[in-house]
């Protein structure tokens, strides 16, 4: 996340002036699963969350997980109660995903959207990381747009980006299911753009 703290300010207004002081902030090129990441809860406050949930399912099986398909956010374990009570924004200027080329091999590209700081949609949770509680997330993710499967042709899927207007009533409790089920479907491929990395 390539973001100033001044861009991030005009994106989230509602962040005071002195958070990232207090806090501490650092762009970053890349940002890796199982390492921290910025995002904005219902609370409005920023903070960093551990990017993976873990948790066990059903039979006992401990899993990780660092998206949850838009698909399943109703009604699997690890992502129903998030969905429902822990929605967040998490920024970012561009994501990076691997092309599988003819023979084999794997190209990377970054993707980026129309805004020059965008807002995936993510939901957040405690977990038990290395038997300690912890405030963790992952990305929401949803059938990819033409554009962006041409680049991830291996899984056909994107990352929830929600728009701008929409933001508000993503982190709003409540929200009606209905109309988050709106917003997580891909953005039209006109607003999609990418590059070798």
């Amino acid at each position: 996340m390539r973001a100033t703290t001044k861009e991030l300010q005009r994106e989230f207004p509602f962040i005071e002036d002195e958070y990232f002081d207090i806090h501490g902030y650092q762009t970053r090129n890349e940002v890796f699963p199982g390492t921290e990441i910025l995002a904005v809860a219902a609370d409005h406050r920023p903070k960093e969350y551990w990017w993976t949930i873990e948790d066990r399912d059903a039979k006992g099986i401990w899993r990780r997980a660092i998206n949850a398909k838009a698909e399943n956010l109703l009604w699997a374990g690890m992502f129903k109660d998030a969905f429902r009570n822990g929605r967040v924004l998490i920024p970012a200027t561009g994501i990076y995903e691997w092309q599988v080329q003819p023979d084999g091999s794997k190209k990377k590209f970054e993707i980026w959207f129309d805004e020059p700081v965008f807002t995936f949609g993510g939901i957040a949770r405690e977990c038990l990381i290395k038997e300690a509680p912890r405030d963790c997330c992952a990305i929401i993710t949803t059938k990819a747009n033409s554009v962006f499967a041409e680049i991830h042709n291996s899984k056909q899927r994107q990352a929830v980006v929600i728009r701008n207007a929409d933001r508000d009533r993503w982190l709003d409790p409540g929200t009606p299911l209905a109309e988050l089920q709106r917003m997580l479907q891909p953005l039209p491929d006109g607003e999609t753009h990418f590059k070798p990395a």
